[in-house]
């Protein structure tokens, strides 16, 4: 699969599973010093592989494309530029993880899932406004070694080794943040050891047919 169908099928699905409404998020894959991006602007439905954008990762200039690349493209550069692990990104406005991000407040780390695919707790990026590279530093900064994050009064961002991946990180970014919401404070935290047990095992063996 060409890397334009692989963002151009991702964003549909971001659409159809409902992390996203109307024209808002964007997802993007690098690759071979390249980044494929959805464009500003534009309905899903009416995407077609023309309109992905094309940039160049290291000089920020659009390269190819018949549209606009999108107005969060100072993020997904500077999360490229500073986490080599890094080939996909989905940005998302679900209405869990936003009611999370609206209220700057992490979301724990209460299963097995979050702490393998997720690392751990999902972290909240510092506020600033959309399309801006302060926004882009602060999300790059609070991601750390995290594959999910949450963006101040905005929305949340998943990363992955691939498009595949990255997805799944976003789903399970929504889904911890709806566990932590109905049991209301009582959910009980995996323990250190075991957080870190199950991400090492997930990276370097479970995750295997995930990322090919």
């Amino acid at each position: 699969m060409n890397p334009e169908r692989e963002v151009l099928e991702a964003a549909r699905f971001i659409s159809s599973t409902n992390l996203v409404a109307g024209t808002w998020g964007n997802v993007s894959l690098l690759d071979e010093g390249k980044v494929y991006i959805t464009p500003s602007g534009v309905p899903y439905d009416e995407l077609s592989e023309e309109d992905i954008a094309v940039v160049d990762l290291k000089s920020g200039e659009q390269i190819g494309g018949a549209k606009k690349a999108s107005s969060e493209l100072p993020l997904h550069l500077q999360i490229y530029r500073d986490h080599e692990i890094v080939s996909a990104i989905v940005h998302f406005h679900s209405i869990y993880a936003s009611a999370y991000a609206s209220m700057r407040k992490p979301i724990p780390c209460f299963v097995e899932d979050q702490a393998q695919i997720i690392g751990g707790d999902v972290p909240v990026a510092e506020y600033a406004p959309p399309g801006t590279w302060k926004l882009a530093e602060n999300v790059s900064k609070a991601l750390k070694d995290k594959f999910g994050v949450l963006l101040a009064n905005h929305g949340a961002v998943a990363v992955g080794r691939n498009m595949k991946e990255a997805l799944m990180a976003a789903q399970i970014v929504e889904k911890s943040a709806q566990i932590d919401s109905i049991v209301s404070g009582n959910g009980v935290a995996l323990p250190e050891e075991d957080l870190r047990n199950l991400r090492e095992v997930y990276l370097k063996s479970y995750s295997k047919n995930i990322v090919k």
